[in-house]
């Protein structure tokens, strides 16, 4: 059965949700993040606006599909959760989240970096899904974010006048975290691509210059932001205030300064958004200070030996090899920023630099289904995963399979998650709070509401697993991942884990490239197109197939494997239920799908607790749905 169907709560909750909650009604007679199948291209024109309208509004079609793991209809979930947390009321400032006890309330961070991460997400989501669900109150809020660019080129957060308390002393805004301005820098690039729209890039191209003009330190041949602001707070203390600059621009001598604590998550994927920028227009002021940047971010001083410089093991330097004791997901940004960077100059060592680092950070924790790095870690590995694998720096989709259908796809809230939601007491019984936590990410750890540092993090994995599953050049379709997807030049039907089977209907393409899982046989794999039966052709670990016409269907078998493994996990945070640590894991996976865990991660949370019923059957299930297909290809 598709998780669509298993609620559908009535229109005068999600109206009287809305109401409560000053957001705008919902969409029609069923659950607003549930496709109504009239969605059409000239809807979507109809109902946007010049600032979210996409310059390709694509197509829909239903189609009979198997109900395995479909990253568009997860898409359509993430939408509904940020349009479902905006304050119309509040300028169109998003909460921190949702959950069914009550929405949460406003955080500084929020609007400082926060929501303009979830802004980059509904970009992206919206290119997937097609989802037309609010997009009017999407306009005003994007409306909203680009006004806080100011004439200097800064993101700031301004002065409103004592109506937002949370926001800091009036007297220090306007300001500007540099997290933030990254954040916003990435969303800027992926709605100027999605819309065509000049006016993100005139803003993007203000930003940059601002940037390098008023914020950053030039020093000898690198650059950096300072860590030291004037308010003591975190989220405050490193800001760059108007009219008053930085409080002390000296050089940070370690990694430990900046938000939360990291020089990392504070400045270090500023760099990577300028690079793509470069890439996308051949802007040569950010390719110069993105360069700056990472000449900064690599030296040696923030890249630590393990426990802090007591020791590394012999005969290795750390520093050289990216091994990093530093914030989870500031360190894989970084990573990624460098690697953004070494794409755009064809640099080797610098690329290097990063598969080093990526190695080093999925040894960690239980990084075989993606359970790594705190709330934001695990999408991050990720994203940098499919990074290196496009860039040719190895060959990580194994990976991407795995943290996809496991860890992160298990954070979402989805309509399974109903029923455990409406038991946690408090004012669970309320259908429009738990709606408006459809699509939303929990912590690593346990699923009782959403936050605004997760939940963007969470989405854009999604899109980053969706985006990597096929890649089109010249009339070649390379398969990745055997998952769900709609695209302009095929459609992939997935019947995994049920059954060891893919479906390829054929549009454009002219060959095709379809990666087979490591776990597979390959002397038991079997393919046809139509009913003539094909023999494999192997390029690595892929199988090729060319001479292909619009309309032909090929599929691909193979027998499942179910296998058990044991994996020790050292909690590196605090654990919520204080257990002792380490603990050793019983892990079943049927392919990359995780069926079976024991014990469970925390006591008393049923993450994968479900799935050994939810994956019993040896055939795949079959579902109606909508399909969108744009033809827009994002440069994350």
């Amino acid at each position: 059965m598709s998780m669509f169907n298993r609620f559908r709560p009535s229109a005068g909750l999600i109206v009287l949700g809305a109401c409560c909650l000053g957001l705008a009604p919902a969409r029609g007679a069923d659950a607003p993040w549930k496709p109504t199948g009239n969605e059409t291209p000239a809807g979507m024109k109809a109902r946007s606006s010049a600032i979210n309208r996409p310059k390709d509004p694509g197509a829909y079609y239903r189609v009979s599909v198997p109900d395995t793991l479909d990253l568009a209809e997860r898409a359509w979930l993430g939408i509904n959760h940020f349009t479902s947390i905006i304050s119309e009321k509040d300028d169109c400032e998003m909460r921190w989240g949702a959950g069914p006890t009550g929405m949460s309330p406003f955080n500084p961070s929020c609007l400082q970096a926060c929501q303009p991460k979830a802004m980059e997400a509904m970009g992206m989501l919206r290119l997937m899904s097609g989802s037309q669900q609010n997009l009017e109150l999407e306009a005003r809020m994007l409306e909203m974010l680009a006004s806080h660019v100011g004439e200097d080129g800064i993101y700031y957060v301004v002065p409103t006048g004592g109506k937002k308390p949370w926001l800091g002393p009036e007297e220090m805004r306007p300001n500007a975290n540099v997290h933030g301005q990254g954040r916003m820098l990435r969303a800027m690039i992926i709605w100027y691509q999605y819309t065509g729209n000049p006016r993100w890039k005139e803003l993007v191209d203000r930003m940059v210059d601002g940037l390098d003009r008023v914020m950053v330190v030039h020093k000898d041949d690198y650059a950096y932001f300072p860590i030291q602001g004037w308010m003591p707070e975190e989220y405050f203390r490193s800001c760059y205030v108007k009219g008053r600059g930085w409080k002390d621009t000296s050089e940070p001598e370690n990694e430990r300064g900046g938000e939360e604590g990291s020089l990392f998550n504070h400045q270090g994927h500023i760099a990577g958004a300028l690079a793509n920028w470069h890439v996308l227009t051949g802007n040569e002021q950010a390719l110069r200070l993105s360069g700056e940047l990472v000449k900064f971010l690599v030296k040696p001083k923030f890249w630590l030996y393990w426990k802090g410089g007591a020791g590394e093991y012999p005969g290795v330097v750390g520093s050289d090899h990216a091994h990093w004791e530093a914030h989870y997901t500031g360190a894989i940004n970084t990573l990624r920023a460098i690697l953004e960077y070494a794409i755009a100059t064809n640099d080797p060592r610098l690329k290097e630099f990063a598969r080093d680092g990526y190695e080093w950070g999925r040894r960690i924790h239980l990084a075989r289904i993606g359970f790594v790095g705190g709330c934001c870690g695990h999408p991050r590995l990720l994203g940098l995963a499919v990074k290196l694998s496009d860039a040719g720096v190895g060959d990580y989709w194994e990976d991407v399979d795995l943290y996809i259908r496991n860890h992160i796809s298990e954070m979402q809230f989805t309509p399974e998650d109903i029923p455990d939601l409406k038991k946690l007491g408090g004012d669970a019984t309320r259908d429009e709070l738990v709606n408006a936590t459809m699509g939303g990410f929990g912590h690593i750890f346990h699923k009782d509401s959403t936050a605004l540092c997760c939940s963007p993090h969470g989405n854009m994995a999604l899109f980053y697993a969706w985006d990597g599953t096929i890649r089109y050049s010249d009339g070649m379709a390379t398969i990745h991942l055997l998952l769900n997807r709609a695209s302009p030049w095929l459609d992939l039907d997935s019947y995994l884990p049920y059954e060891g089977k893919a479906v390829i209907k054929n549009k454009t393409a002219k060959e095709v490239l379809v990666r087979i899982p490591v776990w597979v046989d390959r002397n038991a794999i079997r393919c046809w197109r139509g009913s003539d039966r094909l023999q494999p052709v192997w390029l690595g670990n892929y199988i090729y197939i060319d001479k292909l016409q619009p309309g032909d269907v090929l599929t691909i078998e193979f027998p499942m494997v179910e296998r058990t493994e044991k994996w020790t996990l050292y909690y590196m945070w605090p654990r919520p239920d204080g257990m002792p640590q380490p603990d050793v894991f019983t892990l079943k996976f049927r392919g990359d799908t995780l069926i079976g865990l024991s014990p469970p991660l925390v006591p008393g949370i049923p993450l994968y607790q479900d799935r050994p019923v939810k994956y019993a059957a040896n055939k795949a299930p079959m579902k109606e749905v909508t399909r969108f297909v744009a033809p827009v290809a994002l440069k994350w």
